[in-house]
């Protein structure tokens, strides 16, 4: 009688149908983390601005950055480099194609920031809901 290592071919699919299972069940969970923390990420990024923004209205007795200028640099003119050494990108990407760090005056839905002069209100720009269901410019 004769001893064979290895394994055979019945084995060999038993392990991979495993794996299988495990991938399947784990990949999702893992995409989901993924986007849970660019999420967070991008909670914390709008924390930053706001909190730029309430010392600047603090600074200046009462009055908020400008809006004027474009998207590029709107905000960034006030804020940079007194309150914050760069505007923070809205991080994304698994809703919009780029990371963006420019500010609209309206909400369009373009995955970056809006910004409002009348009560230095500071949001994403986005109509797109989070991992929660919630409207993401609600943050």
């Amino acid at each position: 009688m004769r001893h064979r290592s290895g394994f055979t071919a019945i084995e060999f699919v038993m392990i991979l149908t495993v794996l299988g299972v495990l991938a399947f069940i784990t990949v999702p969970k893992f995409k989901l983390m993924v986007y849970q923390s660019r999420e967070g990420q991008t909670k914390g990024n709008l924390g930053d601005i706001r909190g730029a923004v309430a010392i600047y209205y603090s600074d200046n007795f009462g009055r908020y950055p400008s809006d004027e200028g474009t998207p590029a640099t709107r905000l960034s003119t006030a804020l940079i480099p007194q309150y914050l050494k760069r505007l923070p990108l809205v991080e994304l990407t698994h809703l919009y194609s780029t990371k963006k760090n420019t500010v609209q005056d309206r909400l369009d839905d373009q995955g970056d920031w809006i910004y409002s002069t009348i009560n230095g209100f500071v949001a994403v720009n986005s109509l797109k809901p989070d991992t929660k269901g919630e409207a993401i410019s609600t943050w």
